[in-house]
């Protein structure tokens, strides 16, 4: 039954509608005498809740809708479960020639080689990747008439140590990666791709919802902390236990079958010169846009990456 407002006024009975882009919306409907309409209209802008009023006047009378982009039956709002879309993004990303697992998978930082005639101590390796990029970026080596030729980590031994062991600090034993580097290199061929993966959670929640939520108030806690794939999938602290079974078995496969080489698989560990570098998912700090009294989006994002322990912490 409509509620009888005055001899000059009734409020029909209100509506509630959903969307998938806006979520529940709630309608007032008044019709009534156009002046007393009117009047009422002026009530409800000044008041400011609504999200948007229709008044349509028909001669001595007028329908008056009055919106709100929210749930709000009884005049209050309602404790809602917000919209939430994960997506995992997959991408090939290209990546320095110097970036690639086996190069990343060479010692130098190991001082284990001396030099026979000075009996000064040094890595092999480190030696051979500066004179690489000398050769490439600085001056090239020439012979006694000045004739450019050919570089001599190419003619030195070739060797698959690692770290290389060598006896002669001049022109050390060279590793066969290096080798093979520098000639790809020399073919301008110095980059190489590989699948890289970004999970994004986009929260849509209305004004009324509570703020003080574990899924809201969780976006700001691990932000640029390294999550590791464990973490991500099975710690309902640190990682996202609202993921749905369809995006956990899309996300354990990228984990798991983009993991470089030479990364420990039991602990997704691998030192690079000499630090310790963490496959996991990288935390972005969560965007905010508020539209109005409509509703409001939350984004969140997680980079997959082997990430340096030095530059990153790992969650804990």
């Amino acid at each position: 039954m409509p509620t009888v407002k005055g001899v000059n006024l009734v409020e029909q009975n209100p509506s509630i509608a959903w969307d998938k882009n806006n979520g529940f919306s709630f309608t007032k409907e008044f019709e009534g005498e156009t002046t007393a309409v009117r009047g009422l209209m002026g009530r409800y802008v000044r008041d400011g809740s609504a999200s948007n009023i229709r008044f349509e006047p028909d001669g001595a009378t007028a329908k008056l809708y009055v919106n709100y982009q929210k749930d709000v039956w009884g005049g209050s709002g309602l404790d809602e479960t917000p919209v939430e879309i994960w997506e995992l993004d997959g991408n090939d990303t290209q990546y320095s020639l110097w970036e690639h697992p086996s190069i990343k998978a060479l010692d130098f930082s190991t001082v284990n080689s001396t030099d026979s005639a000075t009996s000064q101590t040094f890595n092999a390796n480190e030696i051979n990747r500066n004179k690489i990029k000398s050769q490439l970026e600085k001056e090239v080596q020439t012979d006694d008439n000045g004739n450019v030729k050919q570089p001599d980590f190419l003619t030195a031994t070739t060797t698959t140590d690692n770290p290389v062991v060598s006896t002669d600090i001049s022109n050390p034993n060279c590793h066969t990666d290096l080798k093979s580097i520098y000639r790809h290199l020399t073919k301008e061929q110095d980059s190489w791709q590989r699948p890289t993966y970004t999970l994004r959670h986009t929260l849509t929640f209305s004004p009324e919802y509570n703020y003080a939520a574990n899924v809201v108030q969780r976006a700001y806690s691990y932000v640029n902390y390294i999550i590791t794939p464990a973490q991500l999938t099975g710690n309902a602290t640190i990682g996202e236990p609202t993921l749905d079974a369809a995006i956990t078995t899309s996300i354990t496969n990228a984990q798991t079958n983009s993991r470089p080489a030479n990364v420990n698989a039991s602990t997704g560990q691998q030192t690079i010169d000499g630090i310790t570098h963490q496959w996991g998912w990288l935390k972005s700090a969560p965007k905010i846009v508020s539209e109005g009294r409509r509703k409001i989006t939350l984004t969140q994002e997680w980079k997959l990456e082997l990430w340096s322990t030095w530059i990153y912490t790992v969650a804990s």
